[in-house]
């Protein structure tokens, strides 16, 4: 039986995860009309940008600006941003290669796999052990990751008929195969900010990393932009560059902030902060349906199936919270 304080750490870092999910579930939604309509070096700048302009909120309060200069003016912590904005990159590379040729279903089933190589994850860098039994963690998220494909599968044009036949041809194209590093990656990127930055403020720390990024990439963008002979936007950019700032500011920044104060109060518990984001594509749909008023390519089916999905993956979760927290 874990301490009485632990426990209560353990709550506030379930807290913080379901906020988590709740501002990651904003990302693809509020991203969508941008990817339709902006070439992919503007979408990439104009994400940037907005974490660029998050900065200023993140160190709003005095301890996270002495603890974003001091960790700036230690150049033995420069290699370490490094290997973190190379792990974003190749997130975002292979998320691009993975949705090449694959149905989004496949790339949502490995996605969606991120609580088990979290807690991996946890357990070889930070030697974490799971917060419950192997049979609890494991079986929670067989069935969790059930009700996520079941809401994905409700969304599709036709579920009885789709299924086996184009899940079959993308399993032979196997572009799929791409996407399974990028969980590894997310998870990993939050770990080493645990281990590397743990005695600066998390905020200090993500704005560090947003400096970086940005630093490197707006200009790399620029000059991609520069040298691009078609279009780099198509109809109107307004609502679209607009929705992309706000999902980025909700996801990428408060979003990643929260995330990293979960995994801080569990003791970078990676396993058990990322158990929540099974919640991600439920919310996503929920998010999606006042954006569906404007941007009709967010319509989606809200059937018998689809309300299954849900319960499937609230059920498992608040299984494992209970167990987990006593």
């Amino acid at each position: 039986m874990p301490a009485a304080p632990s426990r209560r750490r353990y709550r506030a870092g379930a807290f913080y995860s379901l906020a988590t999910a709740a501002l990651l579930a904003t990302q693809e939604p509020f991203s969508a009309l941008a990817a339709q309509r902006l070439s992919p070096p503007l979408f990439v700048a104009v994400a940037q940008a907005a974490l660029l302009l998050s900065v200023p909120l993140l160190i709003s309060a005095s301890a996270s600006r002495r603890d974003l200069i001091a960790l700036l003016a230690d150049r033995a912590n420069y290699w370490k941003l490094a290997v973190i904005l190379l792990i974003g990159i190749a997130g975002l590379l292979l998320y691009n290669r993975s949705l090449s040729n694959a149905h989004p279903i496949i790339v949502a089933a490995v996605l969606n796999l991120s609580p088990l190589w979290a807690a991996l994850v946890a357990l070889a860098v930070s030697k974490k052990p799971f917060p419950v039994s192997s049979a609890v963690f494991f079986g929670c998220l067989a069935v969790a990751f059930v009700g996520a494909m079941t809401i994905a599968w409700s969304q599709m044009n036709d579920p009885a008929r789709s299924s086996l036949g184009e899940l079959a041809k993308n399993l032979v194209n196997a572009t799929w195969i791409y996407a399974i590093p990028i969980p590894i990656l997310y998870a990993l990127s939050g770990t080493l900010i645990g281990e590397w930055f743990r005695k600066f403020d998390e905020a200090a720390a993500i704005a560090a990393s947003f400096l970086v990024s940005a630093t490197v990439l707006i200009p790399v963008c620029l000059l991609l932009l520069a040298r691009q002979p078609g279009p780099v936007w198509t109809g109107q950019t307004g609502l679209a560059v607009g929705f992309l700032l706000v999902g980025t500011l909700a996801s990428a920044a408060a979003g990643r902030v929260l995330y990293q104060i979960a995994l801080t109060l569990t003791d970078n518990d990676n396993g058990f902060v990322t158990m929540f984001f099974l919640l991600v594509p439920g919310l996503t749909t929920l998010i999606s349906i006042p954006l569906s008023w404007l941007i009709p390519a967010l319509k989606f089916s809200t059937g018998p199936l689809f309300y299954v999905g849900l319960a499937l993956v609230a059920a498992p979760l608040l299984f494992f919270s209970i167990k987990a927290w006593r």
